[in-house]
């Protein structure tokens, strides 16, 4: 029989070294590729490994676990499929900045070496690396035992620094395997990120800025979520008094009770908080990226009247504003922050347009814009009945997870932050399928929290066989399904830019669904039916429950999900985009100019089939 010292390999160097570094859990499946890998965890004992069924589904297992945790999430698979697999999780974490280390095993490193370029390396292997890069904040492939430990602590130093995002480590098989002798342990730290040093001139003209607007705005992202930075961020608000907006990443930063707190902009934004965007006269955005659904079709219409400051810590993010003419300042969020608590600025007299942002707030309830109610009420419900009254029975704690359709759009419209929830998803990619294992990994980062996935009966069969992991462990998911019987942001495009003509995107066009309740049975779900909005009160029961419950929500398929910003096709075949103070369904243009305090866009005019004069 092999001693101990006998069995000492690569892997055990690799298990040894994510111990060091406080890995606690690893979303894995396993194959051929990572073999020694698997043994080392389960002879160690220390890590626990959950087995995914699908290895998108790990990674999203591990970037909900990260996004809950603050710490590193990690995924472990095989090689081949295994790791091609992997790449739309890997993709997500990227774009939305989250910290996961993807480790992939491959075949033996003679074959990685491949000098005739061929297509395959072995028997499944392929180069990994270069489809990986970019995708990933660093890609590695471990060609040496002696290496392993750089190469770790240099991917996880990557990952978890700067613009945090994915790495990846590509270990073949037999470097997992290779005997090696023993060695000191592990224990260099992480450096700490310096970043960029911040000119004392910009920040002087950014606070004068500051204390000569008066009608400015905040506008705050997930880069200012970690604690010292949201508390740096909650004392600007308290020092400054400027009301302040938030990406939906950030939802969940600052409670909506707060006064000062305005909403959420961008195509499916708010309509008072895009009208009070485009009446500021200053805007400073802090720890988002201002993508197309934040700014709308035109970015050099996005705040229109403001002088723009932006922070952002990524380099290539702030070349895009080029030639825009707005301030950009290249840093990370906390050190700007930091340096403007500390100044003696003095802001202008705020009350009338503090006031005036909370009239704004109080015209539009959020409710009240959501567009006509379902065309059955008495066997459909609208998904925004849904999520307020989850508004008021979620845990002060609760960890909400949401996939795309109804779960997103309804969710992060309605939704209202209060206690200590999270609520998160996948936001740069989108992808239909995050949902449940996005939960499920927020799970196992804290189990003693409510753990609730809003869902949809099209995302959820994207990754369905996570179910068996819900069961395997025995999680108390509350897994609400908005079933509209399709896909409900396909059938709208195509009503509004193919004349209706539907195609694979409900089950009259092609697409086909489960009955969701032989679902709940086969996995080991209790199924509760809401249909109307009298039978609201029978989510209490289940989200009390200490078992998996999935409750299913019957919506009208003919659902739309308004305020929001949407091209318009004119009579004679051509299209407008209206400026995104200018939402769906539209509100009397004369009501649009009073409220803004000057004329309406062009475009205003183009989409209502009006005439525009200067």
């Amino acid at each position: 029989m092999a001693t101990s010292e006998q069995l000492y390999c690569g892997a055990d160097i690799l298990v040894r070294d994510l111990k060091s570094l406080g890995v606690e859990v690893i979303f894995a499946i396993t194959g051929a590729g990572n073999l020694a890998v698997i043994d080392a965890i389960a002879r160690d004992g220390d890590i626990s490994l959950i087995y995914s069924h699908h290895e998108q589904a790990a990674v999203m297992e591990a970037q909900g676990y990260s996004r809950i945790t603050g710490k590193l999430g990690v995924a472990l698979v095989t090689t081949g499929a295994g790791t091609s697999n992997a790449i739309s999780g890997i993709l997500s974490a990227y774009l939305d900045s989250i910290p996961v280390l993807l480790i992939s095993g491959n075949e033996s490193s003679f074959h990685c070496i491949n000098p005739y370029e061929l297509r395959a390396y072995g028997v499944q292997g392929f180069d990994s690396c270069a489809v990986l890069r970019p995708v990933s904040k660093m890609v590695s492939r471990i060609t040496n035992v002696q290496e392993i430990s750089r190469i770790l602590q240099d991917s996880v130093r990557a990952a978890m620094t700067d613009r945090m995002g994915p790495v990846h480590i590509d270990f073949p098989m037999d470097l997992q395997r290779k005997q090696v002798s023993r060695e000191k342990q592990f224990k260099d730290e992480l450096n700490s990120f310096s970043p960029t040093n911040l000119s004392p001139t910009t920040l002087s003209e950014l606070s004068n800025a500051i204390e000569n607007a008066n009608a400015p705005l905040f506008y705050f992202g997930n880069g200012i979520r970690n604690a010292a930075t949201t508390a740096q961020a909650r004392l600007l608000i308290e020092k400054t008094g400027i009301p302040y907006i938030l990406s939906w990443s950030a939802i969940d930063i600052f409670p909506e009770a707060d006064y000062l707190n305005i909403g959420r902009v961008g195509i499916y934004g708010d309509r008072h908080a895009n009208i009070l965007l485009q009446k500021s006269d200053l805007l400073i955005t802090i720890g988002t990226r201002l993508a197309i659904p934040q700014v709308g079709y035109d970015k050099t219409d996005f705040g229109r009247l403001a002088t723009k400051w932006i922070v952002e810590i990524d380099l290539t993010e702030c070349r895009k504003f080029d030639g825009l003419g707005w301030n950009v300042i290249q840093s990370d969020a906390f050190s700007v922050l930091n340096v403007l608590n500390k100044s003696n600025m003095q802001t202008q007299d705020l009350h009338d347009w503090q006031e005036e942002c909370l009239r704004m707030k109080k015209l539009f309830p959020r409710r009240s814009q959501l567009g006509p109610e379902p065309q059955n009420p008495t066997s459909q419900i609208h998904s925004g009945d849904v999520i307020e009254y989850l508004n008021q029975t979620l845990a002060h704690d609760a960890l909400i997870g949401t996939d795309v359709g109804a779960a997103l759009l309804t969710g992060h419209y309605l939704y209202e932050q209060s206690g200590t929830r999270r609520f998160f998803t996948s936001q740069g990619l989108g992808e239909m399928g995050f949902g449940l294992p996005g939960s499920i990994g927020a799970h196992f980062a804290d189990a003693s929290r409510q753990i609730v996935c809003l869902n949809t009966d099209g995302a959820l069969m994207f990754n369905l066989q996570e179910l068996q992991v819900v069961r395997k462990h025995k999680i108390p998911l509350k897994l609400f399904v908005f079933n509209n019987f399709g896909y409900s942001m396909i059938k709208i495009s195509q009503d509004n830019l193919f004349d209706g003509r539907l195609a694979g995107s409900d089950i009259k066009s092609g697409v086909s669904f489960p009955d969701f309740s032989e679902i709940a049975s086969t996995f080991g779900f209790n199924h509760t039916l809401i249909g109307t909005k009298g039978d609201l009160s029978k989510i209490d029961s289940p989200m009390k429950s200490n078992q998996a419950e999935l409750i299913e929500i019957v919506m009208d398929p003919e659902q739309r999900y308004f305020p929001r910003l949407a091209t318009i096709k004119l009579d004679d075949g051509t299209f407008v985009s209206p400026p995104i103070e200018d939402m769906d369904p539209k509100i009397d243009l004369s009501l649009l100019e009073n409220l803004l305090g000057y004329k309406a866009h062009e475009n205003s005019y183009k989409a209502r089939g009006l005439t525009w004069v200067d």
